[in-house]
């Protein structure tokens, strides 16, 4: 259950699964009964009623497909990093030297593992201009009622420069990969609107940020690295 970040979510589809399958078969086998002993008459046929049946097939029917949008929703979700319980550092982003006469700045961005060491496999390299750096990052949360199953998601969705003068976001900006946010009924029953957060930081050249998302607060924090 721990490394699985969708459990709970796949016990849902699971149970519901089991579920519809349960009334859609209890309702088969009430009209077979029926239609195997309506024309004897030494044995009491059931009784169908067709309001009652009929709606029991339906729910039934409902439930099994929103068990495999649960389950399909499951597998989409995996290709997500999982937020932190509590505020914790995601990513680095290191600022390195300015080039005076392009006038732009080699920014380097590094997603983190859990235990806050680098994943230079993963590395960015970003060159862009302005005097700020501005990260921006996608939340998905599950909505109120669905918030037992579990932590929500985040993906890092771009890097890039600022302009603090202009208030203008400088051309030179890198796409972080971001995935398309799970659609479909299984993504609007299950998961609020995805949120947009952003952190803008002054281009200190040689200095290192480090890169936390506080799910307690709702908020996105860069703040200068310490050593130790």
């Amino acid at each position: 259950m721990d490394t699985d970040s969708a459990f709970r979510l796949k016990a849902v589809a699971v149970f519901g699964g089991v579920l519809g399958v349960f009334l859609v078969a209890f309702v088969v086998q009430r009209v077979w009964v029926w239609m195997k002993t309506r024309r004897r008459e030494d044995i009491e046929a059931s009784r169908v009623i067709p309001v009652v049946d009929l709606s029991l097939l339906g729910i039934g029917a409902i439930v099994i497909w929103l068990a495999v949008e649960a389950l399909v929703l499951a597998v989409q979700t995996a290709e997500f990093a999982v937020q932190p319980a509590m505020a914790r550092k995601i990513a680095e982003i290191e600022v390195g030297k300015l080039d005076r006469e392009a006038q732009q700045t080699n920014l380097l961005f590094y997603p983190v593992d859990r235990a806050g060491r680098r994943q230079a496999a993963r590395r960015r390299p970003v060159l862009t201009s302005g005097d700020q750096f501005e990260l921006k990052v996608q939340v998905i949360q599950w909505r109120g009622m669905w918030s037992w199953l579990g932590q929500g998601y985040y993906q890092f969705v771009s890097l890039g420069g600022f302009d603090s003068v202009s208030g203008v976001p400088a051309t030179e900006v890198a796409d972080l990969d971001p995935r398309d946010v799970p659609g479909g009924v299984g993504g609007l029953l299950f998961l609020a609107r995805a949120q947009g957060w952003e952190s803008r930081q002054p281009l200190q050249e040689g200095q290192v940020y480090d890169v936390l998302l506080d799910p307690a607060s709702q908020s996105l924090q860069v703040r200068l690295h310490e050593d130790g």
